[in-house]
């Protein structure tokens, strides 16, 4: 009796194992799609060459953004910039001097358009898809 449960135990230890291998398996697989299928767009700030956006694009003055904008009046961590449901989108990260979308101030997530304007700070950036 102590065997058949210790190798159902095992059965049902191995299917589960299984089954947590597939799902992160298949979450991986539609990650890597989401990365592939993001169009190649930019972000220009100034006079500096555009900078080509990743999929998960952080925006702000600590050095570990993906962008880092030397403002005094833009926070650590201020904006993201996201491929997400096939768009771009702008989300603020509750910066205290907000992010600027074309003049308006974010309260939520908005999408992105070819010749919008970001402007976080003193600092205005030209956002276009290719």
């Amino acid at each position: 009796m102590v065997l058949v449960l210790r190798l159902l135990l095992t059965v049902t230890l191995y299917l589960f194992l299984g089954m947590a291998f597939y799902l992160l398996w298949r979450d991986l697989q539609r990650g890597e799609g989401e990365r592939r299928g993001a169009p190649s767009a930019y972000l220009q700030w100034g006079e500096s060459p555009p900078m080509r956006l990743r999929p998960v694009t952080a925006i702000g003055r600590a050095r570990d953004n993906t962008i880092v904008l030397d403002d005094p009046f833009v926070s650590a961590h201020h904006a993201l910039v996201l491929w997400r449901d096939g768009c771009w989108w702008v989300e603020d990260l509750e910066s205290h001097n907000g992010t600027y979308l074309n003049d308006e101030r974010l309260e939520h997530p908005a999408k992105l358009h070819s010749g919008d304007r970001l402007r976080m700070g003193e600092s205005v950036l030209r956002f276009w898809e290719s």
